[in-house]
């Protein structure tokens, strides 16, 4: 029954997309420094334009959320899960779990490839993306992020800009996920800037780039003085700050 009143209804399909891709999300950050607040508020906001898209784009909008949701359901039975399953399971034999992954990833490239310009073929590659960070190959996962985000706007891009400086910060690159917090802190339509920026601000004290660092910080401060750093962040910034005057 619920699978069929998704059926009936493109607008819950995609959110129900973002829902799963957004628990996804939150267990994956949740060991990192990353504040997870921000990361659910991406998903939140990207819930919110992909479902307005499905409403008023029907035609192109509903095959593409068909086929986006076709190939996720078939993904999840596939690794042994069910529709209603609230995690994807993980296969006993690390090699069929490998192969699954590397099936599928293919799978959402090719919704990608057949829905262009729609957002879910934006959603397609960012899973395609997360199922090659699983297989352990995240430089090819970043490169279909930095693809799929040239293309995307708004909180959508910032979600997959995000993704992207996580990975950089997983590999130790902190320059590198230093300019993509930044690239995320330059979307004017998303809420959570000014906490990207601290993240940028973290990432490049980290990389041994303090002047960097602190022209962020005091930015920060003068654009929004109400965002609140986490504790030891903010205290790691003032400090650097003060070694500069």
């Amino acid at each position: 029954m619920a699978r069929r009143s998704l059926e009936d209804n493109p607008t819950a399909h995609t959110l129900e997309e973002i829902q799963n891709f957004g628990d996804k999300v939150v267990e994956r950050i949740s060991a990192n420094p990353v504040p997870v607040l921000a990361i659910i508020g991406g998903v939140l906001l990207v819930a919110a334009i992909v479902g307005g898209t499905a409403q008023y784009r029907r035609s192109a909008g509903d095959d593409a959320t068909a086929a986006l949701e076709s190939a996720r359901l078939e993904y999840i039975e596939s690794m042994g899960g069910t529709y209603a399953s609230p995690e994807v399971p993980e296969p006993a034999n690390p090699e069929t779990a490998r192969r699954i992954r590397a099936e599928y990833a293919e799978t959402f490239l090719a919704v990608a490839a057949e829905h262009p310009g729609t957002p879910a073929a934006t959603l397609a590659r960012l899973e395609a993306g997360d199922l090659r960070q699983e297989m352990g190959d995240a430089e090819a996962a970043v490169e279909l992020w930095r693809s799929a985000a040239a293309e995307a706007a708004g909180p959508l891009k910032a979600l997959l800009l995000q993704r992207i400086a996580h990975a950089e910060e997983a590999a130790g690159r902190f320059s590198e996920a230093g300019e993509a917090y930044v690239q995320v802190g330059e979307i004017a339509d998303y809420p959570l800037r000014y906490e990207a920026l601290g993240d940028a601000a973290r990432c490049f004290a980290e990389a041994g780039d303090p002047e960097r660092a602190v022209a962020l910080y005091r930015r920060i401060t003068a654009e929004s003085p109400e965002t609140r750093l986490t504790p030891h962040v903010a205290a790691r910034l003032r400090e650097l700050e003060a070694a500069q005057r």
